[in-house]
């Protein structure tokens, strides 16, 4: 059995060991958390919608091949490590929501022209049945 004094010191000795790995997790996930809602906030919804609107699978490209960088004013301050989980985090998240949005605007252009065709053709259809006598 452990006697209460060595039990004291290994528990003081995981936490010395333990308490610097657990703070740079701590910082680690404020630097995500913080980059994915900071993207999210700042990515245009209605630029990349009228991307994937106006040219199809080129806007959604141009979403995916576009990476916008965070502002630097919100990394001042911050170390080295944070300042690049912060960066990747907001890289990946913004590339998320442009491509996402660019989908969307595709899938309502694809959804207008397949509607527009279907509409063209019972109107010419009608036409055609109507005089081909």
């Amino acid at each position: 059995m452990l006697s209460a004094r060595k039990l004291m010191v290994v528990a003081l000795a995981f936490a010395v060991i333990a308490a610097p790995v657990l703070a740079q997790s701590s910082e680690a996930d404020a630097a995500r958390m913080s980059a994915e809602t900071d993207a999210k906030s700042d990515v245009s919804a209605l630029l990349w919608m009228g991307a994937g609107f106006l040219f199809n699978i080129l806007g959604v490209g141009a979403a995916y091949i576009i990476v916008p960088s965070p502002p630097a004013s919100r990394l001042l301050g911050k170390s080295s490590e944070y300042v690049a989980i912060y960066t990747d985090s907001y890289q990946s998240a913004a590339r998320n929501v442009q491509v996402k949005n660019a989908l969307v605007g595709c899938a309502i252009s694809a959804g207008c022209y397949l509607l527009s065709t279907l509409a063209y053709w019972a109107f010419v259809g009608s036409w055609w049945w109507a005089y081909s006598d």
